[in-house]
């Protein structure tokens, strides 16, 4: 229960302006890839849902320079069915990372690469020991089997 407290805490709550958080981007184009860490300074907001929001937003273009990518923010599109980009929930050393529009497969690459570093990002957080990313459709993001479960079981 107190994990439970710890993470939902991590993932929600408000942090003090000015907290640090990293957010892991590409940097090249194997597969998975190579990640490579920057900082932020978290707003008043939950840490991990920011996190990701900058994930999503990119490098700076200075960032950029040094040859760092995102590939994810170009590939979600259309309507949100839950109002925003995505919800994430922390539950006992778990993230599950569901997306509310839909986002684009970018090739075996691209899809590794983004599943790399969603999970760096989401994993730096004391609270997370797996992170489980899901489709607008609830299937694991970039899934192409019958089940569509393999992130969640582990197996492909």
């Amino acid at each position: 229960m107190r994990e439970l407290l710890m993470a939902t805490v991590l993932a929600l709550s408000p942090v003090q302006a000015g907290s640090e958080v990293k957010v892991y981007f590409s940097h090249g184009f194997g597969v998975p890839g190579k990640v490579v860490p920057v900082t932020r300074k978290a707003p008043d907001r939950g840490v991990a849902t920011f996190a990701l929001q900058q994930l999503i937003a990119g490098p700076t273009a200075a960032e950029r320079r040094r040859g760092l990518h995102s590939e994810l923010g170009g590939q979600i599109r259309g309507r949100s069915d839950c109002g925003a980009d995505f919800t994430i929930k922390i539950t006992k050393g778990t993230a599950t990372l569901r997306f509310c529009r839909t986002v684009w497969g970018n090739g075996v690459g691209g899809d590794a690469r983004i599943l790399r570093t969603i999970d760096a990002t989401l994993k730096q957080f004391r609270s997370v020991k797996k992170v489980v990313t899901l489709g607008k459709d609830g299937r694991c993001l970039f899934d192409q089997t019958d089940a569509g479960t393999s992130c969640v079981t582990g197996h492909e």
